[in-house]
């Protein structure tokens, strides 16, 4: 019986897993969340993030990376398996991300969605995200050296 995506925090031992699924998940030259997926950016965000893992039938269907920054939360990753997008897995996560955040005292997620594909900007606009800075380089400090927001 297939089930809906369930959530669990990411295990130590998962950083190359989780690296490749971003990697076949994402096709070259696209933007996502936070910026380009590759390599040497998402294994720096899957070590020091806080990850969430998607499952479905106990096989890993995405996952998302937060940070804390000023007191915002930052969804720095949100990647989906292709095989899995359209069944619920961003959304899961998403919802996943804000409880997170809302036990943690914060009230909004903030996601840097600037240059993303047509599909992500529609459901980060749908989940009612707010969009970071422009000038946010997916760190606590913008691109010129300042905190973020």
């Amino acid at each position: 019986m297939t089930g809906g995506p369930l959530v669990r925090e990411a295990r130590p031992d998962e950083l190359e897993p989780l690296t490749r699924l971003a990697e076949a998940a994402v096709p070259t030259g696209v933007v996502a969340a936070g910026g380009d997926i590759e390599r040497g950016r998402v294994v720096a965000t899957l070590r020091g993030d806080r990850v969430f893992v998607a499952e479905i039938n106990g096989r890993r269907a995405g996952y998302a990376a937060v940070s804390e920054c000023a007191g915002r939360l930052m969804l720095d990753q949100l990647v989906v398996a292709a095989t899995d997008q359209g069944r619920h897995v961003g959304h899961t996560l998403l919802d996943w991300v804000e409880g997170y955040g809302v036990s943690r005292g914060l009230r909004a997620v903030w996601v840097a969605a600037e240059g993303a594909d047509a599909r992500a900007q529609s459901f980060y606009q749908r989940a009612a995200t707010r969009r970071a800075p422009a000038a946010w380089s997916g760190s606590c400090t913008t691109a010129d050296g300042r905190v973020a927001g």
